[in-house]
């Protein structure tokens, strides 16, 4: 089989905390010279334009709110969702803020007389031909695109070097995982958590005065307790509790304004009683409720 000339890069491969920029080729994986890892504790300068040629490039978001940029076109790209850059698509992640986190990696398609992944010549073609035409650039990822990501570099921490166990095992996954990039771009788009996030918070705005159990809101947002608290506060800045009990406080204020009584106030609004509810207002806004009506009132 003809050796194929080094595929040049518009990076340095690296392995830090931050960023692991790894090749699979000496484990016999030539069309994945690139796998990576990004998990930005401050803030990375922006990329310059840049191609792949030969290359697509497929990265996951795992965290941050970011944007892809073409020639033509930026794409939102949120946490769950996969971007697919094509051999010669002028691109670029257009910032790198502090907390970003993705995996993505470089498949090189291979020509005529290069094997992938050991398969048999018509596997290998149909496979480089569902990579190469797939139905979107940018579409939801799955739990298992993820998973499939995280084992490929567990294994290549792990298993030993030079033996063909781990050879066999890294082609395993690395199978596995671009027959799983396909299913996902394949399937019907998937509503993000954020959506479903953003509709929640738009209800508790709206309607302070119901009860939110942590788990019922899990279960709303079709996410696991610990899940639904890092997202909320991503998108609030508070856990659900304190966001809570700060909408509660912003309609009190218009309620306190239309001279409304305290005790009235603190029933409507699902607080345990009217002690409870003024000393949480004045733990949030430095006055009682009844200081603050006055201190309204009072001429400017």
């Amino acid at each position: 089989m003809k050796k194929r000339a080094p595929l040049k890069l518009s990076f340095d491969y690296m392995d830090t905390a931050e960023r692991r920029v790894l090749s699979l080729e000496d484990d016999g994986l030539f069309c994945l010279p690139v796998i990576g890892f990004d998990n930005y504790r401050k803030k990375w300068q922006q990329a310059a334009l840049h191609v792949h040629e030969e290359c697509l490039e497929i990265t996951l978001c795992l965290r941050g709110d970011l944007e892809f940029e073409t020639r033509s076109k930026t794409y939102p790209f949120k946490p769950g969702s996969i971007f697919v850059s094509r051999p010669k698509d002028v691109h670029r992640l257009k910032s790198y803020p502090k907390g970003m986190s993705k995996y993505w990696l470089l498949f090189r398609i291979p020509g005529p007389d290069c094997r992938l992944l050991e398969l048999p010549q018509k596997e290998a073609r149909s496979l480089v031909h569902d990579l190469t035409h797939l139905p979107n650039r940018l579409f939801s990822g799955t739990d298992e695109v993820q998973r499939l990501f995280k084992k490929l570099f567990q294994q290549y921490d792990t298993l030993p070097a030079k033996t063909p166990d781990r050879s066999l095992r890294l082609r395993s996954t690395a199978l596995t995982l671009l027959l799983a990039i396909v299913d996902a771009a394949s399937s019907p788009p998937r509503e993000r958590p954020e959506v479903r996030l953003e509709r929640i918070i738009a209800e508790m705005r709206a309607h302070p005065e119901r009860s939110y159990p942590i788990d019922d809101l899990a279960e709303k947002a079709a996410l696991s307790p610990n899940s639904l608290l890092t997202r909320f506060k991503r998108l609030t800045g508070s856990p659900p509790h304190a966001f809570l009990i700060a909408q509660r406080i912003a309609r009190a204020k218009e309620m306190l304004a239309e001279d409304k009584p305290i005790s009235l106030i603190a029933d409507q609004l699902g607080f345990s009683s009217p002690q409870h509810f003024s000393s949480l207002f004045k733990e949030i806004t430095g006055h009682t409720p009844s200081k603050w009506r006055m201190y309204r009132k009072s001429p400017k």
